[in-house]
């Protein structure tokens, strides 16, 4: 493993995975041109990220969890910041 991946911990690298995996289907349902395809996938990563870190902190409901990765926590964040962006222009 690479060096800069071993110093992260893994629910950051899984909150990472599945937020561009939730930005993508977002931009299938409601994207508009293939070149902002980059742009969700980049808010997807972060707002995934921040969605973790905001349901751990305020001990959101855990219904589906792998490791220390709250997967409705992190998806919610995503789909909802992406969302947000479309209404806002991107």
């Amino acid at each position: 493993m690479p060096l800069s991946l071993g110093l992260l911990p893994p629910w950051l690298i899984l909150a990472g995975l599945l937020g561009v995996i939730n930005a993508a289907a977002c931009f299938m349902l409601v994207g508009r041109h293939l070149s902002r395809v980059t742009w969700y996938a980049l808010l997807g990563l972060f707002a995934a990220s921040l969605g973790q870190v905001v349901g751990t902190a305020v001990s959101a409901p855990n219904p589906l969890a792998i490791g220390d990765l709250n997967v409705l926590a992190a998806s919610v964040g995503a789909c909802a910041v992406v969302l947000l962006a479309r209404v806002w222009g991107l």
